[in-house]
């Protein structure tokens, strides 16, 4: 027998099929199934910081949500991370209360925040669903600095982001501390189990994209895995918020001090503005 693994995130699905061994295998069997499975199972293990967030991204984000990086004036940067915690949930609940107002989609976010690299400058990067006039709302809240950058998860997609947004805390070895922050309202990925023929294998289904792929046999055992995105239903257009310009998708830069003037594609130096 095998077993199946299937972890389901939003339109992201990871999926593999395993063999396991008997109660009463011989110590090199056990050491042929360890041989083809233990790449596999550690390549969609989901402990990682990384795998963590990928998963809670495609639980509640769409390719058209948001990433949002503000920056501070010198004036105004925090001593810690912790006052730049309390900026986040100031900014947080009035944006809460706006949308509560208005009756737009109850805020969802997840943070992160930085501060260990380049000019070692604190920052966050902000995960937030979209809802209408996102940024100029979220660069009218932003009091402390002057430059708010827009991204959309698409850009990246959820393991490219992922991957970007918890590179500090790898590097610095943060094991066992916070990762990131979500709000209270977030959906967690479903993990299912099932026993299944030593013959099954898993593949998508119809009109799936297919992200990565692989598996291993031997004479002993067989493990194959899939990750994929199940095709999109039905879904309402989003607001948008990006400058398009001969067909090119741009990220959007906003600074607060030129009220009336918005930064074009062309204007290549000042939009690849980015604090990573």
């Amino acid at each position: 027998m095998k077993r199946r693994k299937t972890i389901r995130a939003g339109r992201l699905v990871y999926d593999i099929a395993y063999t396991v061994p008997r109660p009463n295998a011989s110590k090199a069997e056990r050491k042929r199934i360890r041989e083809v499975t233990a790449d596999q199972i550690a390549r969609t293990n989901c402990n990682t910081a990384q795998r963590k967030l990928e998963l809670l991204m495609a639980s509640n984000f769409d390719e058209t949500d948001l990433v949002i990086t503000p920056t501070y004036r010198d004036a105004d940067l925090p001593p810690d991370p912790e006052g730049m915690r309390r900026h986040l949930t100031r900014v947080f609940a009035q944006i809460r209360a706006y949308r509560k107002a208005r009756g737009l989609p109850e805020l969802k976010y997840i943070y992160v925040m930085e501060g260990r690299h380049g000019d070692r400058r604190l920052h966050p990067h902000i995960i937030l669903n979209a809802a209408g006039d996102d940024l100029e709302l979220f660069r009218s809240l932003w009091i402390w600095g002057d430059d708010v950058q827009l991204n959309y998860i698409r850009e990246r997609g959820y393991d490219g982001w992922a991957g970007y947004l918890t590179k500090e805390r790898r590097e610095a070895s943060l094991n066992g501390k916070k990762q990131f922050v979500g709000s209270r309202n977030l959906s967690q990925p479903v993990t299912t189990y099932e026993w299944v023929d030593d013959g099954a294998s898993v593949d998508a289904p119809p009109g799936a994209q297919i992200l990565d792929e692989g598996g291993g046999r031997n004479e002993t055992a067989s493990c194959r895995f899939v990750k994929y995105l199940l095709p999109r239903k039905n879904i309402p257009i989003r607001y948008a918020h990006a400058r398009v310009v001969a067909g090119l998708e741009c990220s959007v830069t906003y600074q607060g001090r030129a009220e009336n003037r918005r930064l074009s594609c062309g204007h290549s130096a000042k939009m690849a503005y980015n604090r990573e």
